[in-house]
């Protein structure tokens, strides 16, 4: 909530110079749309060159537009100016960095395609394209062209409620003095903890491949600290990855029941890992990754003042892994699906993923254990208008001992997308969930952000979730004060989470909920994330549950 309050603060003060028309900006979409509307598929302006085995990359140029196009009326204000003189452009070397290619290297039109993709995944750029044509035959010209994002924001905020203060001041840059580095450094202060929090993420360490995170935070209820340097599957045909990593974590947590907080306790957990995988091809667009690991996880609970309940049992987890996944490269672009205007990757093909592993008492584990994660997902067009989405996953412990679950999460997913036109459509979210072996720390819970709106957050508990959401979208071309785009959404939700051994007098019933929303991308700033404001209504309330929940939220999606 307090970075959504900085978030709206910080922008917001750009709106008292910006015109009352507001036209789109021609220059934020860097594809045109297709012929097929409906399936909201974009088309590049200009398709890149064939393949061909004689031919090179030749000359590579950068195009790179600021925050506000001040060639345009409705951002050629001095507020606008302003901010663009103050932001510090992208290096051109940390653009270079991240492609795929360089000059005298053989064409390849893939390798293009996703290094648009991945200049599209950084955190300080709105977009990217890349678009190339041939000289002579023989070379191939590209032209890559992006737009930047404030990453700058202050992380300032003073709240008081039921007598207590609340107050956070520190800032965050994705984009450190235009090196593409992520930094953080935020202190807090309240009734229950004080302390600070520094992060540092290096995504190209030194101008190489190699990846490094540093995260330190000393606050007065634990610290935290995690140091990690790998070399990631930075592209479909890294033919190697392989990294280190190591952290400690001491934090507070809480378990609910009906929305409220029933014990408190204090949960310190060490990890340690490190692996090596390879790649390879075994197929025309498909990629298989082979990863071996070790991991090291150890889990201590302490009670605390506000302890009530029983304290879960030490757990310690040491155990060699292996995980193999397979990637379908069928990604196209779209937009107005998960974000609104904004040129979206959606991958219509395969994605599978399983990891194996083995913890025994020989290895340092406290007891011997089967570890399971396996997940699977993939999107597909049924017609030109609808969209399926579905995925699969399987995740925690079977301990050898009875072959016991222990935290073994398993769950379904579809979504259904609908679109009537290009700027509405019909949305449809089923998800059914379960828990085995749950140990005293872990709840599987349902209310609020979670899906069902109209009632409190963690409001239900048990081993058993299902949830049906059924909305009506809206992508407006509204652009608030330049910096937002603006969509709405009607949405009804319906969902319960129940013990399978419960007892029947106890509150399994089905809720409902119905109610509207307001959604804000951002578009000058954070523009991965998606300001969710909703207010929804129960139907089926119990009397402990108000009316009406206000809900502000801030996800990566729609």
């Amino acid at each position: 909530m307090n970075r959504l309050f900085v978030l709206l603060s910080t922008l917001a003060a750009f709106s008292s110079a910006v015109p009352a028309q507001q036209e789109k900006c021609k220059n934020e979409q860097s594809q045109v749309q297709s012929n097929h509307l409906l399936s909201r598929q974009l088309e590049d302006k200009a398709p890149l060159p064939d393949a061909n085995p004689s031919r090179r990359i030749g000359d590579i140029s950068f195009s790179q537009q600021n925050i506000f196009n001040t060639e345009l009326d409705d951002e050629n204000n001095w507020l606008f100016r302003l901010a663009n003189d103050m932001h510090v452009m992208t290096e051109q070397q940390v653009l270079e960095n991240i492609l795929l290619f360089q000059p005298g290297d053989r064409y390849s039109p893939q390798q293009l395609r996703e290094s648009e993709r991945l200049l599209r995944q950084q955190g300080y750029l709105y977009d990217a394209r890349i678009s190339a044509q041939t000289r002579c035959d023989e070379f191939v010209d590209v032209k890559v062209e992006t737009r930047e994002l404030w990453t700058l924001l202050p992380e300032i905020s003073f709240s008081r409620s039921g007598g207590e203060n609340r107050s956070t001041f520190g800032f965050r840059d994705s984009n450190f003095l235009g090196w593409g580095k992520r930094v953080s450094l935020v202190r807090t202060n309240d009734e229950e903890r004080s302390g600070y929090e520094f992060t540092y993420d290096d995504p190209n360490i030194l101008g190489s491949r190699y990846r490094g995170r540093l995260e330190y935070a000393d606050n007065s209820d634990g610290k935290r600290h995690w140091l990690s340097v790998t070399y990631p599957f930075y592209a479909l045909s890294t033919k190697h990855s392989y990294g280190v990593a190591n952290g400690s974590n001491r934090r507070q947590e809480k378990l609910y029941d009906r929305g409220e907080e029933i014990s408190e306790f204090s949960q310190h957990t060490s990890s340690s890992h490190l692996f090596y995988g390879v790649s390879s091809s075994p197929a025309p667009n498909w990629t298989q990754r082979t990863i071996v690991g070790y991991r090291y996880q150890k889990d201590r609970f302490d009670a605390i003042d506000e302890t009530v309940l029983p304290l879960a049992e030490e757990r310690t987890l040491s155990y060699p892994y292996l995980r193999v996944s397979w990637l379908q490269d069928d990604y196209v672009k779209v937009h107005n699906i998960d974000s609104i205007t904004r040129t979206e990757d959606l991958n219509l093909g395969w994605q599978i993923d399983t990891t194996l592993g083995y913890s025994g008492e020989s290895l340092g584990g406290d007891t011997n254990r089967l570890v399971l994660d396996f997940r699977v997902q993939r999107s597909h067009y049924v017609n030109q208008q609808s969209l399926w989405r579905w995925s699969v996953d399987v995740q925690g412990q079977l301990r050898e001992d009875g072959f016991t679950a222990e935290n073994l999460f398993f769950g379904t997913q579809a979504e259904y997308f609908f679109n009537s036109d290009d700027a509405q459509s019909w949305y449809v979210k089923a998800r059914i969930d379960g828990a085995e072996g749950l140990t005293l720390d872990r709840q599987l819970t349902l209310g609020g952000d979670s899906g069902l709106r109209g009632y409190p957050q963690h409001y239900q508990q048990g081993d058993r979730r299902a949830l049906l959401s059924i909305e009506k979208r809206y992508y407006w071309e509204y652009n608030l004060w330049q910096l937002f785009r603006v969509g709405g959404a009607a949405f009804y939700d319906a969902g319960q989470a129940w013990f399978t051994n419960s007892n029947p007098a106890n509150d399994t019933h089905f809720r409902h909920n119905y109610g509207v929303g307001l959604r804000l991308a951002p578009s000058r700033a954070n523009a991965g994330t998606v300001i969710h404001i909703d207010v929804a209504r129960a139907i089926n309330r119990p009397n402990d549950v108000n009316p009406v929940q206000w809900l502000v939220t801030v996800k990566k999606s729609f």
